[in-house]
């Protein structure tokens, strides 16, 4: 009977100890589970973090975009009223050239008399003179069209400028990222 009770004993002993174990396990799994998720919190703020600064950034260039895309739009246009404007100059000379046409066939029928063929010389210099004219302002209207092109080309150097300091912060924030993310790769997960 006293072999009985040593052999309870033993398997008693045995039985505490192992569920001294499985509780030590037990103990340590829970150790590491908030030591995990303390860890997946602070990545997961850093991140949203890092994401509220990059939509920051990316809300700030949007509208910046849209503050120039205004100015662009008015260059653009007042490029277009400067086109039709020479449209116009082009249709009156395309006229002025078609009166010249018509004076300059009419001319030879007129060669026996000189008095018409004096008028129609002084109708030709008014359409040259209306040609010149025309030319003047189609000169003035390129100048604008030059000074419209500068404006929108400071515009684009500008926006260029500013994509080009995004791209700098963005390659920083992804570097910070992988800084924080590189204390998960001691552990043993996937």
């Amino acid at each position: 009977m006293e072999e009985n009770l040593d052999g309870v004993e033993a398997i008693v002993k045995v039985f505490k100890e192992s569920m001294n174990d499985f509780n030590n396990a037990m103990i340590l799994r829970d150790e590491f589970a908030v030591r995990i998720g303390r860890r997946t919190t602070q990545i997961i703020r850093f991140s949203l973090i890092g994401l509220s600064v990059l939509g920051l950034a990316m809300f700030f260039l949007i509208f910046t975009l849209l503050f120039r895309m205004e100015q662009i739009t008015q260059g653009m246009d007042n490029m277009g009223n400067y086109m039709k404007n020479m449209e116009n100059n082009f249709i009156m000379v395309n006229k002025n050239m078609d009166g010249m046409n018509k004076l300059m066939s009419n001319m030879g029928s007129y060669v026996s008399v000189m008095v018409d063929m004096n008028k129609a010389i002084g109708d030709m210099n008014g359409s040259m003179h209306q040609m010149s004219t025309d030319m003047q302002e189609m000169n003035k209207n390129m100048a604008s069209m030059k000074t419209s092109m500068s404006v929108m080309s400071y515009d684009m150097s500008n926006m260029s400028y500013q994509f080009t300091s995004l791209n700098g912060s963005v390659g920083s924030m992804g570097y910070n990222v992988n800084r924080m993310a590189a204390p998960m790769k001691a552990f043993p997960f996937p």
